[in-house]
């Protein structure tokens, strides 16, 4: 096993560094940044806290953000991935040694057995809360663990009818389906290094979603929305991570911005992609991921700090890639968490980023070129409320606001916000009702041509866990002027989600 993980994984970095470019040599300037590329429902937790290192979701983009020339974004399917941690335990010789040293009495060996008793109910504990925090899956384990490698599957099915308005209600019901299979190595387990990690993704999406035909819509309801080209089939990630210590962790590979940047914790179990990606910065995101490399870096328990440079300009399906052929997207953010050192504190959780691209930009009104984009954004998420018997239930809600500048980008302002509730019925822990608004504003300029102004999107969806591994979610979304223009929308739907 050990001697295949080798050869499998030099092959993939030989690879992805030395295949030919295969972008044309002369690139015409990038289109206005649109909305954004498509993005992937994320599983989140509302007591999320930010534990060293631990990226939290990847995410979406839409059809209107500012890309290299011929670069469309798309959006993305997103897995959140929970965090575990572990509070200290004192061996029991030193509880035994302190106590008889300060007893030196006859009570000492009653003493000590209640100690080793109150330290056993407490690593009984730990273990239940590292079990709760495993992800839950249809396949026994044997099916997941070999070894140092770790296998997750994924499948994500909906079926959406657009009711009312938007471009065309007639025959306006479509399938759509989504695969992931990923490969992780741990090269500690492997006995090869300790701190590494090799990753593989590979995805394939089919069927169609209503946004091209029948909605219109510029924030893509659906969040596995690949765009124009509706089947793609590739391996979407390939990196290495390797992690110095607790507080720095640097990635190197193909890998998807939007796993560490430019998302609320809280949105992340809504289908519209806007809810998961911002819709106006032009992430290399799902499903098109490029070269790149991430840093984390985490001071102190309050404040991580992050930053990436990325290729700039993959807009079609492909196994490998160079960097750099269509310029180079820089993005850098810090999270602040305020109540991170009290132990029972609510959730609050600040992000502020802002992120530059080198690539040459056509104006709104593509009559000139800009020499690079640019722009800024912050995420809030806050837990407004828990239930008393589980602090992972309860009410949160998150805000989320972006900017870019009105003459080189289609949509200078996104922002939005909505509520999660996790267990509000009883005996319904796991389920989570949730409600949200996300709105765009296109620029002046586009106005003053298409005559789009804005579009607004609402959400309500009910996410129920059926057993392990299984979620159905109901799904509604009313859509007020899909792309600033077609008629108000009502798209109505169902989507499930396996874990296999």
């Amino acid at each position: 096993m050990e001697s295949n993980g080798r050869i499998t994984l030099t092959f993939l970095f030989i690879m992805s560094f030395s295949a030919p470019n295969m972008a044309a040599d002369s690139i015409p300037a990038q289109p206005p940044s649109g909305l954004r590329a498509a993005s992937k429902s994320s599983p989140s937790g509302l007591s999320a806290q930010m534990e060293p290192l631990t990226p939290i979701a990847n995410r979406t983009s839409s059809p209107y953000v500012a890309v290299p020339a011929s670069y469309r974004t798309q959006a993305t399917n997103s897995t959140v991935k929970g965090n575990t941690s572990a509070s200290a335990v004192i061996p029991e010789a030193e509880v035994g040694a302190v106590e008889r040293e300060d007893k030196g009495n006859e009570g000492t060996d009653e003493k000590d057995n209640e100690t080793e008793e109150q330290e056993e109910d407490d690593e009984e504990e730990e273990g239940e809360d590292e079990e709760e925090e495993t992800p839950a899956t249809l396949l026994e384990e044997r099916w997941h663990q070999a070894g140092p490698v770790t296998a997750q599957y994924l499948y994500t099915g909906e079926v959406f009818n657009n009711t009312r308005g938007g471009i065309s209600t007639k025959n306006a019901t479509r399938y759509r389906g989504n695969f992931d299979l990923t490969l992780s190595l741990d090269t500690g387990k492997a006995c090869w290094w300790e701190g590494g990690e090799f990753f593989a993704y590979a995805q394939q999406s089919h069927g169609q979603t209503l946004t091209q035909s029948f909605v219109g819509d510029g924030q893509y309801y659906s969040n596995i929305d690949t765009g124009l080209d509706q089947n793609v089939t590739q391996m979407a990630e390939y990196w290495y991570q390797h992690t110095f210590s607790e507080e720095l962790s640097v990635k190197l590979g193909r890998q998807d911005a939007n796993e560490n940047f430019a998302f609320a914790d809280l949105g992340g179990d809504f289908i519209n992609a806007s809810f998961v990606t911002l819709a106006n910065i032009p992430l290399p995101t799902w499903p098109y991921q490029t070269l790149g490399v991430s840093t984390l870096y985490q001071p102190t328990n309050k404040l991580r700090l992050g930053g990436g440079m990325y290729d700039h300009g993959r807009d079609y399906a492909q196994w490998w890639t160079t960097t750099a052929s269509r310029g180079m997207f820089f993005i850098g953010q810090a999270d602040y968490q305020p109540c991170a050192e009290c132990k029972d504190a609510p959730l609050t959780l600040l992000r502020i980023g802002g992120w530059y691209t080198n690539s040459d930009t056509l104006t709104v009104d593509g009559a000139g070129v800009f020499e690079g984009n640019y722009g800024f954004y912050a995420t809030l998420d806050r837990m407004l409320l828990t239930e008393c018997e589980d602090p992972d239930q309860g009410l949160g809600t998150f805000l989320q606001f972006s900017w870019a500048p009105q003459d080189r980008n289609q949509v200078d302002l996104n922002y939005g916000g909505g509520l999660v509730y996790r267990g509000l019925l009883p005996r319904r822990n796991e389920d989570t009702i949730g409600v949200g608004l996300s709105v765009i504003e296109f620029s002046p300029d586009l106005d003053n041509l298409t005559g789009q102004t804005y579009e607004n999107a609402i959400e309500v969806f009910y996410k129920a866990r059926i057993k392990d591994g299984l979620n159905i979610q109901p799904d509604l979304q009313y859509i007020v002027r899909p792309s600033g223009t077609q008629r108000d929308a009502l798209v109505v739907g169902i989507r499930f989600e396996a874990n296999f």
